[in-house]
């Protein structure tokens, strides 16, 4: 995207503010992961990551090595369209599993929009340690629940919970279904 695209805007507010709305009501605590200070104007507390190229499994350990909680709900910038009661809906199945995962039916993973417990962080720090940088690998060594997307299908606005922001044109068509859901208003 060649820009952050935490500050891209839809609906006239940065993305990571709808994400940042959907945590609200069912956290105690938020924060976020990032590495630049330009995060802090946001109001909440800011962690970077210790290890930098590593990817999703860097953001895992970040949050749980920072978490105050026993379980962490973390979710990507890049997901505007996530909601309240997905979040709900993940914590209250998430039950005595060190990860609680969607998947799609083809089988992909959405690992940055999932909950993870902090019993995970040694085997997460181990992983890392070790060279290893698939999420995969993790959810291999702990008590996971893999979330089919049919488990999530009766929740309003199912069909753009995962639609991740990637490239301009993932950004147009989100700046579409958003006038087309607003009926049209910007």
């Amino acid at each position: 995207m060649r820009t952050d695209k935490a500050w891209l805007e839809l609906g006239g507010r940065p993305m990571i503010e709808h994400v940042i709305a959907a945590l609200a009501p069912v956290t105690s605590r938020l924060a976020i992961i990032a590495n630049s200070p330009v995060y802090d104007r946001l109001g909440y507390p800011v962690f970077a990551d210790l290890n930098t190229g590593i990817g999703p499994l860097e953001a895992i350990r970040t949050a749980l090595s920072n978490a105050l909680t026993s379980r962490v709900v973390l979710v990507g910038c890049d997901l505007p369209f996530v909601t309240a009661d997905l979040f709900k809906r993940l914590l209250s199945i998430s039950g005595n599993q060190q990860a609680t995962v969607p998947v799609y039916a083809d089988g992909k993973l959405e690992p940055l929009c999932a909950v993870y417990c902090r019993e995970a962080l040694a085997v997460v720090t181990n992983l890392i340690s070790r060279g290893e940088r698939k999420v995969s690998r993790l959810l291999d060594r702990v008590p996971t629940r893999l979330v089919p997307i049919e488990e999530l299908r009766d929740l309003k606005g199912s069909e753009l919970f995962f639609q991740n922001i990637n490239t301009p044109e993932d950004y147009a068509q989100a700046r579409a279904t958003l006038q087309r859901n607003r009926g049209g208003t910007h």
